[in-house]
């Protein structure tokens, strides 16, 4: 893979862990919740307080029943000036300067260290770092005694464990470097991405962005160290949101944690602001706000039916590289993030599509490929890999409740690499970036109760480049937040430049999950 690639597969991974871990929860937090529903109702009922119009509320209203709890709850130094007793820049979720120093040393001296150091030490870090955005969550649970927090995180770390490793069971799909048959999805990425993704929805920014570094890199390495393909990596990054979307909620925002050293040690404040907003939200309704945000996962098994490659073009030799087919059907994956204002009448974008097979022959004549020649009787593995990148939009012309049709369109980076590589490492390949605009269209109908049905339909021809994605779809809303959807794609692309031809059809069957928040 090159560094080009890699980087912005890099980026992508950071950027769907910050999203998705970021978003909002249901609530939850501290045991003190409950205490303080019961304080701020007695309160009210004593004609003492009045119930805050707002999240902003009376403020000082709030002061005094937020003073005389915490004096109940916490012991603070009668010495110290006010603006050490609940210092803002240290509460649990925000992004401090300390925050930001760390996110960036650890961006730095990752990407330093990815840059000189080999294979296997990029890899071996990898296995380190795979480890510690769990072990912080773990830490900082106990330290701050969110006990809480902790069963959350016991419950999202054995959904992921146990999703990570049946799907790998039932996929049995191949390491790149074929020492064994548990691909998908990765592991590795899986456990990192599950510790990050829980500091950033319980805790906030100031855990969250760090340990998505660390993530990120994690699942870096193993696309680097030849462990996973970039799809196993997506799909680790995905089973790790979800199961902290499943189990892991936000601290009650009315509570806030701070740490600050002392002369023996450390000590520990908690502020208590009765108005601001719990979070809470009433999850067995139909009738809620509409979502506006969302994260897809798509999975499913694709199968070549074509795949022509000419290196160079023209004046290459022709080559069918679906070989022996061992690998075929493949599993693959992609994700997507959308946001829609509340109207739903438009939507934003953004998608990432990869695809890899690879295949170990044996060449029965000399072929020459990509200004090289594989001689008679040589054994090498091909590759061929295709990941496509897309920032889109779409407007729906018609939206009815039960029935929207959507006209829109996108830019998307098409990026093909085909090759050899022999058993002594020696790699023969040719590789071509195309961007272009992509025309879309799409349809969602209600079928009854919570079934819909959707398709879409992805468009591009020029002289140089066609794309077709046609995708139908039958899905099953679980929850206001959850859906599945299970269907078939069929998909159509042709490269025709100097470089490279390379004419590929392939179907799939296509299993879908949504979160919306």
């Amino acid at each position: 893979m090159t560094n080009k690639r890699c980087f912005l597969s890099f980026v992508l991974l950071v950027f769907g862990v910050a999203a998705g871990a970021a978003s909002e929860g249901t609530g939850g937090g501290f045991d003190i919740g409950p205490a303080l529903d019961q304080a701020l109702r007695t309160a009210i009922l004593e004609g003492e307080s009045q119930p805050p119009s707002s999240p902003e509320g009376d403020e000082s209203q709030a002061a005094d029943l937020m003073e005389s709890i915490a004096e109940s709850t916490t012991a603070v130094s009668e010495d110290a000036p006010a603006a050490e007793l609940w210092p803002s820049d240290r509460l649990v979720g925000g992004f401090d300067s300390t925050s930001r120093w760390v996110t960036a040393g650890l961006a730095l001296g990752l990407g330093t260290y990815f840059a000189v150091a080999d294979t296997d030490d990029v890899r071996s870090l990898g296995d380190a770092t795979q480890l510690l955005p769990g072990l912080a969550a773990l830490g900082i649970t106990i330290g701050i005694r969110d006990w809480d927090g902790l069963k959350q995180l016991g419950l999202a770390s054995g959904t992921a464990l146990v999703l990570t490793h049946g799907i790998k069971e039932v996929v049995d799909k191949t390491r790149p470097d074929t020492s064994a048959n548990n691909s998908f999805p990765s592991g590795h990425t899986s456990a990192s991405v599950t510790g990050a993704a829980f500091l950033w929805r319980r805790y906030g920014p100031k855990w969250g962005v760090p340990a998505s570094v660390l993530a990120a890199y994690t699942g870096f390495s193993r696309v680097e160290g030849q462990n996973h393909f970039m799809d196993d990596v997506v799909s680790g990054m995905a089973v790790g949101l979800i199961s902290n979307w499943l189990w892991t909620d936000p601290i009650d925002k009315r509570v806030q944690m701070a740490l600050f050293p002392t002369r023996g040690g450390a000590g520990f404040n908690m502020k208590i602001d009765p108005s601001a907003s719990t979070g809470l939200q009433a999850d067995d309704g139909w009738e809620e706000e509409i979502p506006r945000r969302m994260f897809a996962w798509e999975i499913g098994a694709s199968h070549v039916r074509r795949n022509d490659v000419v290196a160079p073009n023209p004046g290459g030799t022709p080559i069918d590289f679906r070989f022996d087919q061992e690998n075929d059907p493949t599993v693959t994956a992609g994700v997507a993030l959308g946001w829609a204002p509340p109207s739903m009448r438009y939507t934003v974008y953004a998608a990432f599509s990869p695809f890899e097979v690879r295949e170990v022959v044996e060449f029965a004549e000399d072929t020459p490929f990509a200004e090289g020649l594989i001689p008679e009787g040589t054994t090498v593995q091909s590759r061929y890999q295709a990941f496509d990148y897309r920032l889109g939009a779409a407007y729906a012309v018609v939206n009815k409740p039960r029935f929207r049709l959507a006209l829109g369109g996108s830019v998307t980076v098409f990026d093909t690499e085909v090759g050899f590589v022999s058993e002594d490492d020696v790699k023969v390949s040719e590789g071509v970036v195309v961007v272009r605009p992509v025309l879309s269209v799409s349809l969602e109908a209600a079928l009854g109760g919570r079934w819909y049905g959707f398709a879409r339909y992805h468009w591009w021809s020029d002289s140089d480049f066609e794309t077709k994605d046609t995708t139908v779809q039958l899905g099953y809303r679980l929850h206001r937040k959850w859906a599945l959807s299970l269907g078939y794609r069929y998909l159509e692309r042709k490269v025709d430049v100097t470089e490279l031809y390379n004419n590929v059809d392939r179907s799939q069957t296509a299993l879908g999950v949504r979160y919306m928040w």
